[in-house]
């Protein structure tokens, strides 16, 4: 039996603001916090990567992102130094808050996609490395959305930017056990609550890079139901060696705190042909056979090392960028947003590949028929 993704959806949230404007708000922090002896350099780092990140957009849950005035911020402190710098418990206490409307709204738009009714559901995979409460995102989901209250529920969690593929994988086993099985996944991630202060190369890149937002999809039979967009012929993953520190995400007192290592781009450039290789051999087809790539777009970096790397043309991971590009990296929701662009594009008549990446550093892929 094979599965069928039959439906996506996604979804923002209310705020958003130009990089132009995170820039000046960043700006504006590191005035406030830097010392004389690391100023210029936050200050040219922080430049820098603002140039070369390729995003015009992101969208936020905290409105304080969109104001230039610290006594309008909201969330923060009323102060450039954000002091008192927000705890992980009020973080997590506004991710409780915010989370479940978005990925309602992703959710109900993948069903309406599908043809699926709430009552067909038999299975949520609800995926997120942002935030965690209980009684969880799942079961508000369920409430939310008028789920039945016997849908088996999966949360994947702290898994990052391939948390989708998990999801996808989890959706893929569960039809091959359960023929019958209608599969929903929903990915948010609220990566915005976990803005750091600190002034470190790896914290500003992660400051400048990341967005919030949510995905949905939903999975049958492909002998089940008409309509719908491809097959999942097959998945594959892989831990790349000595790789372990460069891709790490921590609890801390003052939210979750991301390293990202500059040797990441160099990791997938020399990985990620062997790898895409071993998910075609999987998929018994060959690359002349992939007429779309679906490649999670960390960064402008990650999104050059995959290209040369697996040997693809520029308009390859054009929808990738433009992903980056309009929203930042939203972690394991990125992933649908440019399938959703690619199947709106059209995709072609040769297979589709998914490509992701991150903490291990693990690269996950999977093909669709």
């Amino acid at each position: 039996m094979a599965s069928r993704l039959y439906g996506l959806g996604t979804a923002l949230p209310r705020y958003t603001a130009t990089q132009e404007h995170s820039l000046q708000f960043m700006r504006q922090v590191v005035e406030a916090r830097a010392t004389k002896d690391n100023y210029h350099r936050a200050r040219l780092f922080l430049d820098s990567i603002h140039e070369g990140c390729g995003i015009d957009r992101r969208y936020s849950v905290i409105e304080d992102f969109t104001k230039s005035d610290p006594q309008a911020f909201r969330f923060f402190p009323n102060n450039w130094s954000l002091e008192p710098f927000p705890t992980t418990r009020e973080r997590m206490e506004l991710y409780e808050e915010r989370s479940i409307s978005l990925a309602e709204k992703a959710a109900q738009k993948s069903l309406e996609d599908a043809g699926v009714g709430s009552e067909e559901v038999t299975h949520l995979v609800y995926v997120t490395c942002t935030g965690s409460f209980a009684p969880g995102p799942d079961i508000l989901l369920v409430h939310r959305l008028g789920l039945r209250p016997q849908v088996r529920r999966t949360v994947i969690g702290f898994m990052g930017c391939y948390g989708a593929f998990n999801g996808l994988r989890a959706a893929d086993q569960i039809i091959g056990d359960d023929p019958d099985a209608v599969v929903l996944q929903v990915c948010v991630e609220l990566c915005s609550l976990h803005y750091q202060f600190d002034l470190e190369p790896e914290t500003i890149v992660g400051n400048c890079l990341f967005g919030d937002g949510a995905a949905a999809a939903v999975y049958a039979g492909s002998d089940r139901r008409d309509g719908g967009y491809r097959d999942i012929v097959t998945s594959h993953c892989a831990i790349t060696d000595d790789s372990l520190d460069q891709m790490q995400w921590h609890i801390g007192d003052h939210g979750f705190t991301m390293v990202l290592d500059v040797e990441i781009p160099s990791t997938l450039l020399g990985a990620g042909d062997e790898f895409v290789c071993q998910l075609l051999d999987l998929a018994k087809c060959l690359k002349t056979d992939v007429s779309a790539w679906v490649v999670h777009p960390g960064g402008p970096r990650i999104v050059d090392a995959v290209r040369d790397s697996v040997g693809l043309d520029e308009e390859d991971v054009a929808l990738s960028r433009s992903v980056l590009r309009d929203f930042g990296n939203m972690s394991s929701a990125t992933a649908l947003f440019v399938l959703q662009r690619q199947f709106n594009r059209g995709d072609g008549e040769g297979d589709l590949v998914m490509l992701g990446f991150g903490p291990g550093l693990t690269m996950e892929g999977a093909v669709l028929r």
